[in-house]
C-alpha cells in the first residue's frame, strides 16, 4: 500500500516508465551506466509523496544505498558515486539538484535525452 496521495492513471504511467528506464544519476557517469530493464530503478519523490509528477528514477544504489552486483559499499561509492541515502549534499553536488534531476527525467520520458 502506498502511504502518499492516491495514484492517478498518469501517475501510474509515469511510475512504470521510470521503473523501466534509466537512473538519472547513472546516466551521468563516465561512461554512462544503463540500468534499463534490470529491475534496479525506483522512483524518487523530490517534493513529498503527494506530488507524483515530481519524481525521477534512481537505481537502488543512488536512491537507498543498496549495493548490487555483489559489490561492497566502498566499491559502489568508488564506481557509482555517492548515494542519496548517505547524504543529500554530496549526492546533489555529484548529480545535480532535484530540479535538474527532474528536468533530465522529463527529457528522457519525452524521448529527448
Amino acid at each position: 500500500m502506498f502511504a502518499g496521495k492516491s495514484l492517478t492513471k498518469a501517475d501510474l504511467a509515469r511510475r512504470d516508465a521510470i521503473h523501466a528506464g534509466h537512473c538519472m544519476a547513472c546516466v551521468q557517469l563516465v561512461p554512462p551506466v544503463d540500468m534499463r530493464g534490470q529491475g534496479f530503478v525506483q522512483w524518487h519523490h523530490t517534493a513529498g509523496k503527494k506530488r507524483h509528477d515530481l519524481t525521477c528514477g534512481l537505481c537502488i544504489w543512488h536512491h537507498m544505498g543498496r549495493p548490487f552486483f555483489a559489490a561492497t559499499l566502498a566499491e559502489m561509492r568508488a564506481d557509482y558515486g555517492p548515494a542519496l541515502s548517505e547524504g543529500s549534499k554530496p549526492f546533489h553536488e555529484a548529480f545535480g539538484s532535484d530540479a535538474e534531476l527532474l528536468a533530465r527525467q522529463d527529457r528522457y520520458l519525452q524521448g529527448e535525452a
